[in-house]
């Protein structure tokens, strides 16, 4: 998906395939979900992930990586994303006990308050 233009979370809006999953956190969420014309279509392209966080509106893969980049000084959030998420795909996992997605939990847990 090239784009000219970097994606904000203004343009990144429902008529183009994104929604946002996690309104009013921290790190915000985006899924991408291909516009496929039939639902057996809909099979070929898995979503997609992206966030912005409060100092970027910027659209940014969802992956261990660039969630280090975006806190490049929160050393406690960079290790705890290494203990927790072994793979990217898991980044969007949701607690059901603490009813939140996990990555706010871990997230919220290395926050100096």
């Amino acid at each position: 998906m090239a784009q000219k233009e970097s994606l904000t979370s203004a343009t990144a809006t429902k008529e183009k395939g994104y929604t946002v999953i996690n309104p009013g956190e921290p790190i915000i969420i985006y899924k991408y979900q291909h516009p496929s014309h039939s639902p057996k279509e809909a099979e070929k392209y898995a979503p997609k992930y992206f966030f912005t966080t409060s100092s970027s509106n910027v659209l940014q893969e969802l992956t261990k990586m660039n969630l280090k980049k975006a806190f490049p000084n929160n050393h406690a959030f960079h290790d705890a994303l290494d203990a927790n998420f072994t793979e990217d795909k898991e980044l969007i996992s949701y607690d059901d006990f603490h009813k939140m997605y996990k990555i706010k939990r871990i997230y919220n847990t290395t926050v100096k308050q």
